[in-house]
Order: structure tokens, then C-alpha cells, then sequence
């Protein structure tokens, strides 16, 4: 009986990857931190909150985002996450893979990105807290004393509160990502103080400044409390095991729009400290430095869906006669390879 001869694996070249939107975001996000720079240096005025010319053509930073998100989407959509074959093994794609085998692959930067995040929240929360603080120490008196935390309304505090438990679960959170045990569900379930916390600020940024329309500058403050939000509520339903269909696709794509907008709202307006003296950006709102931490934690988190490839050895189909399946053996040099690509 003559012998079937086994076609070998051919690998199938991908044209276009899905990690290249990775590429595609930080252009973007550089372009439009430019973009938005020199508009803020010569069509921004500050005193009134409005542009000096409001014609649609000087709003750079609106083409560079638009523009950036239809590659976006277009990358992401189009674009492939195949698995890939070495030898006898292969390496699944991480798109592929389910989110207990992807959280405890998160990457030391996502630590990394929370502890910063945890500094920088903390540094927020205290920051008001001092001024508000050695105010009132100034004007109190022996015959008129005033409490050091005066004044301070209800939703602040509310929103201090939310800091603080915050502050701790970043923490926290980077311990466990560097421990390799990635996010808990109980990290999970503080990280939802978030998108609480960035809702409450959108709120007091309406009801604080009553019209943010004609201040560009609070609606990229906004929009990216708005992102942000999104993200985290798209992290906790993935990493809580309430994935849906499209909800990896929702987190990258919100995570990159919030990364963007973050780094629009806040970069630009740390640039204006050196480039223009204080009269000529008198009015103009402090960047939130945890916008910062947000550029690093939403990069870190995404990118475990392009690095952390799994590999699976294969069995060989060996026909003598009649067909059954044989493992094989590794060298130790294959096995060295696929260690190291699995621990990248």
C-alpha cells in the first residue's frame, strides 16, 4: 500500500498585524501633543478661555485625532492576530489566548505604570490639601481660629476619598503584576473607583466653569476623563472574567483614544510653563499629573496583547500502514527557545 505523504505546515505571511496600531497610536499622540503646542502658543487666549481665531482650519489637533483614529480603527479591523509556527510548536496569539492566561502575563511596565499611577494620585490628593490647608492657617487666630480643612465641599471630599482608596489599590495592584499574579478580583473591584472618580470630576468641571464649550482646553479634559473611564471599566469587565465579544477590542481602542487625549490635555499645557511667560498664559487651568500615569498605564496594559505569545508543541502525524498520532521529542535547544519566547 503506497504511503500519503504529509503536507508540511506552510506559514502564512501576515500583511498587516494587528500590534502595528501600537505604532500607529504613539505617532498619532506625538503628532497632536504638537499640533495642540503650537496652538495653544498662537491661537489660545488664555484670559478668556476662547480661541483668538475659531475657524475650524486652526484647530490642529482635531485633524491629527481624527485622522490617527480612522488608521486606528482601520489597523485593528483589518488587521490580523495569527498564530504563529516555529518547528513543531506553536506560538498562539495572545488576541487568542483567555484573559486568566493573559492577566498573569502582564508585562513589568503595567506594574510599573500603576505604581506611577499610585504616586501621582497621591500627589493630586495632596496638593489641594496643602493649599487649602496652609490658607487657612494663614487667616486663623487665637480669638478667630479656623480649622485647617475648611471649606472644602462635600464632593471634595467625596472625590479625596476615592483618591485615597485609589492610591492604595494602584499600589497594590502593581505588587501583584510583579509578583506574576496579575489583577485580582478584589483589584478589580477597588479599580472601579476610577471611572467614579473621573465622572465626578467631569461633573465639577461643569458645574464649576457652568459653559466648557468655548474652552477648548476643558473639553480635552473632558473627553479625556471620559476615555479613561471607559478604559478601566473595560479592564475590570475583562480581567473579571465578564468578557463579551468585542471587549478586548473596545479596551485596546479606548485605551489608545484615552492614551492620546491624556497626553493631548495635559503635555502641551506643561510646555506652556517654559514657552510663555506668566501673563500671556494667565488663566490657563494646571495639567492633572495623574493624566500622566494614565499615557503609561493604558501602553502597558495593552501591549500584553502583542508580546506574550504561548507556545504549544504539536504532535506529528507519522502514517506506517495506519494512521496514529506520536509526540516528539524536543532538543534542548528548541526547548530554549520556546522558554524564552514564552517568558517575553
Amino acid at each position: 500500500m503506497k504511503e500519503k505523504q504529509v503536507t508540511p505546515y506552510k506559514k502564512r505571511r501576515v500583511l498587516l498585524d494587528k500590534k502595528a496600531s501600537m505604532i500607529v497610536c504613539i505617532i498619532t499622540m506625538v503628532l497632536a501633543v504638537a499640533a495642540r503646542t503650537a496652538q495653544l502658543q498662537s491661537n489660545m487666549n488664555f484670559s478668556t478661555g476662547k480661541y483668538i481665531d475659531d475657524s475650524i482650519m486652526k484647530n490642529y489637533p482635531l485633524f491629527v485625532i481624527v485622522l490617527g483614529f480612522a488608521v486606528l480603527m482601520f489597523v485593528m479591523i483589518a488587521g490580523e492576530s495569527r498564530d504563529k509556527a516555529i518547528k513543531s510548536c506553536i506560538l498562539l496569539n495572545p488576541m487568542r489566548l483567555k484573559a486568566d492566561r493573559l492577566n498573569k502575563k502582564l508585562s513589568p511596565a503595567a506594574a510599573v505604570g500603576m505604581l506611577i499611577m499610585a504616586v501621582l494620585t497621591a500627589f493630586d490628593l495632596a496638593t489641594p490639601l496643602v493649599q487649602i490647608g496652609s490658607a487657612n492657617l494663614a487667616i486663623s487666630t487665637e480669638d478667630n481660629p479656623v480649622f485647617v480643612f475648611a471649606g472644602i465641599p462635600v464632593l471634595d471630599w467625596f472625590m479625596y476619598a476615592l483618591m485615597l482608596i485609589l492610591v492604595v489599590t494602584f499600589a497594590v495592584t502593581g505588587v501583584n503584576i510583579l509578583k506574576g499574579e496579575g489583577l485580582s478580583p478584589i483589584n478589580c473591584f477597588f479599580l472601579a473607583a476610577f471611572p467614579v472618580l473621573k465622572l465626578l470630576h467631569i461633573f465639577d468641571l461643569i458645574t464649576t466653569y457652568q459653559i466648557v464649550g468655548p474652552y477648548s482646553e476643558r473639553v480635552y479634559i473632558m473627553l479625556a476623563d471620559m476615555l479613561s473611564a471607559i478604559f478601566f471599566l473595560h479592564v475590570v469587565r475583562f480581567f473579571m472574567g465578564f468578557e463579551k465579544k468585542h471587549t478586548r477590542f473596545w479596551l485596546i481602542i479606548s485605551g489608545y483614544m484615552a492614551a492620546i487625549f491624556a497626553a493631548v490635555s495635559t503635555l502641551p499645557r506643561y510646555i506652556m510653563f517654559f514657552s510663555l511667560d506668566y501673563k500671556a498664559r494667565e488663566g490657563m487651568m494646571n495639567p492633572e499629573t495623574i493624566e500622566i500615569g494614565v499615557i503609561f498605564v493604558t501602553l502597558a496594559v495593552i501591549s500584553v496583547f502583542w508580546s506574550t505569545y504561548v507556545y504549544r508543541v504539536m504532535p506529528k502525524l507519522s502514517i506506517t500502514g495506519m494512521r496514529r498520532w506520536k509526540g516528539i521529542q524536543l532538543d534542548s535547544s528548541v526547548k530554549s527557545e520556546m522558554k524564552s519566547i514564552d517568558e517575553n
